[in-house]
């Protein structure tokens, strides 16, 4: 198969819309079931819907998959109409990477790890025109830029280790790093944060003949006394090699602590590629098809869904295909772990609630419940850019979902009484949605509606659209996966730490495959997060109120864009903290659906 065909299988599904069809009268005002003078009509056509969307399990994500006549019909239809643009936009793609590989060799290939510049420097103008976030081509070696990162790029593993929680491993060093705090200092105080990626080792049964490598990592992290947030220790850990694992400070050798930092970033790297697939699509897709099952498209709710989930069915079957053809592990192949271990990782996350837990993955909750936010245990982190960008959209979102849901029910009461969304709410627990709340009160609905939004613009565009290959699968700093064992022993030197990079071809893989779902055609256009809200069809269907909510939600972010783009590093060369210019989340560059 050509690179230009696997591209388009890649992208050819990562623009499908999850609408279901519309009505006949689309320009009919929305109506709550009790208000609606033709009932027992809207509850034929409900039903009409129920035996068109049916559920089939699918073999990645977790959650159940639409199957049935309508549901064929719309994932079809609109494959078709999207299917041009995805050609156009893989022909680019497959055009930059031979560029790209030529630019390389003809600046002498990679000699150092700068070097790694050359994959990006006056290459991809069309699919990937800024490269990577500005900093991470030269701030690699920053401790801070490592730590900074798992409170910007990759927050989702992340968190305090509370006062009677049992230490990961020994870090004998740790005062001598810290300042006089030992590790149990740290735990004692409040200060001290872990992230857990073990679990990776255990795929290394499913080792590929490629001969990649890779180890499941488990890493600290601290604040010090000044309120910096800074790493303390990493210990990559190979299946069979537990007990001889090695633990890596900013004390060792530059080589040996920079391919430890090197190795958790391949595991935060790996858990973006894969995670997302349930803890944004699935997490999303599953209360989206019970309610295509529930409501009525003449719904209020049912409109706002529509918006929300533009192109939820593609993702799947295109990370499917990917999997089971080969498409997604070529190139050379860089993953460390098989197609098998990949499609087991993301299900075993989200069938064990991890990343399908509903309200518990509210995101002011799930920082709470980590210790990233309001701890009323140790030191505040001066600076959280995720928390922070996050707070400003969602914030927006849950203020116009607010007023939306405000200027259709006049109370509580109304709320529980609509009997659709109560069958909506009852159709959840057949859809396989975990931890789905109770829709008694306009909170309850504007808390479900918000999180929908978050799963598939922050969430979505973090782990992967706007985000992975911008900073947490950039070069050299993220390699996909290594050429040599992991050490059992230190002592590396640059040259050494050399022949574990990616070379030219697999450095043009890792950048050809995670640019395949990056959109910077759209950016400053109508299908950014800006203009979520912004659309005709939605509101010449609600209220003067909506119409007004939406007109402030959208000039909300454009200010909030202007905001992003203004920022600079200041005269230490940083930017709340960190040596990068994060802007994942600008609204006018970040999409306001999720693509692949």
């Amino acid at each position: 198969m050509t690179t230009l065909a696997r591209l388009c299988i890649l992208l050819s599904t990562a623009v499908l819309s999850a609408s279901s069809a519309p009505t006949k009268n689309s320009s009919d005002l929305f109506t709550l079931p009790n208000a609606d003078p033709n009932y027992k009509a809207r509850a034929a056509t409900i039903e009409t819907k129920r035996k068109g969307w049916l559920y089939e399990e699918y073999p990645i994500g977790g959650a159940f998959y639409p199957t049935g006549t309508l549901a064929n019909q719309t994932i079809s239809a609109q494959q078709a109409q999207w299917f041009p643009i995805v050609v156009e936009h893989a022909q680019v793609i497959a055009k930059e990477s031979v560029s790209a590989l030529a630019g390389i060799i003809a600046a002498g290939n990679f000699s150092t790890l700068d070097d790694y510049a050359n994959t990006y420097n006056n290459q991809w103008n069309m699919s990937l025109p800024r490269g990577p976030m500005l900093g991470m081509l030269t701030n690699y070696t920053d401790d801070r830029l490592f730590s900074m990162m798992r409170l910007s790029a990759t927050p989702y593993k992340i968190q305090r280790v509370q006062r009677h929680d049992s230490l990961l491993f020994p870090v004998e060093n740790a005062a001598s790093i810290t300042g006089g705090l030992s590790l149990q200092d740290l735990r004692a105080q409040g200060r001290l944060f872990s992230t857990d990626f073990s679990n990776l080792k255990f795929l290394n049964r499913d080792l590929p003949s490629s001969g990649k490598y890779g180890a499941g990592c488990q890493a600290y992290f601290y604040i010090n006394r000044s309120g910096d947030f800074l790493p303390l220790a990493v210990k990559p850990i190979v299946k069979g090699r537990e007990k001889s694992a090695l633990v890596y400070t900013p004390q060792d050798e530059p080589a040996d602590w920079l391919l430890a930092k090197m190795l958790l970033n391949q595991n935060d790297g790996y858990h973006s590629t894969w995670a997302h697939v349930g803890q944004s699509h699935s997490a999303a897709e599953a209360p989206y098809l019970a309610a295509i099952r529930s409501l009525s498209n003449d719904h209020p709710v049912m409109g706002i869904l529509n918006r929300i989930e533009k192109t939820p069915w593609g993702v799947r079957p295109n990370l499917e295909n990917g999997l089971e053809t080969g498409t997604a592990f070529t190139g050379p192949q860089y993953y460390p772990w098989s197609p098998d271990a990949a499609r087991e990782y993301v299900n075993q996350l989200y069938l064990s609630g991890e990343s399908a837990s509903f309200k518990g993955n509210y995101y002011r909750s799930n920082f709470k419940k980590r210790g990233l936010i309001d701890s009323s245990f140790g030191p505040k982190l001066k600076s959280f850019p995720f928390y922070e960008d996050t707070s400003v959209v969602t914030e927006s979102i849950r203020e116009f979902i607010s007023t939306f849901i405000n200027s259709y029910y006049p109370n509580d009461k109304a709320v529980a009484k609509d009997i659709e969304l109560q069958a909506w709410h009852r159709e959840t627990k057949a859809a396989r949605v975990y931890d789905f709340p109770a829709i008694q009160t306009r909170q309850a609905i504007t808390d479900i509606l918000t999180h929908q939004a978050y799963l598939s613009v922050i969430v979505s565009n973090v782990m992967s659209t706007n985000g992975i290959h911008l900073n947490s699968m950039s070069l050299p700093f993220a390699p996909a996966g290594f050429l040599q064992p992991i050490p059992s022993k230190k002592g590396l030197t640059e040259k050494d730490l050399m022949a574990f990079m990616p070379t030219p071809e697999g450095a043009v893989w890792q950048v050809s495959t995670y640019v395949v779902g990056h959109r910077p055609m759209w950016r400053d256009t109508n299908e950014t997060l800006s203009h979520l809200f912004d659309s005709d069809d939605l509101l010449a269907r609600t209220n003067a109120k909506t119409q007004a909510a939406a007109a402030k939600f959208k000039a909300t972010m454009m200010d909030f864009s202007a905001e992003v783009r203004a920022r600079t590093f200041d005269e230490n060369g940083l930017n709340r903290g960190m040596p990068f210019l994060w802007d994942a989340l600008d609204p006018n560059y970040a999409p306001y659906w999720s693509v692949i």
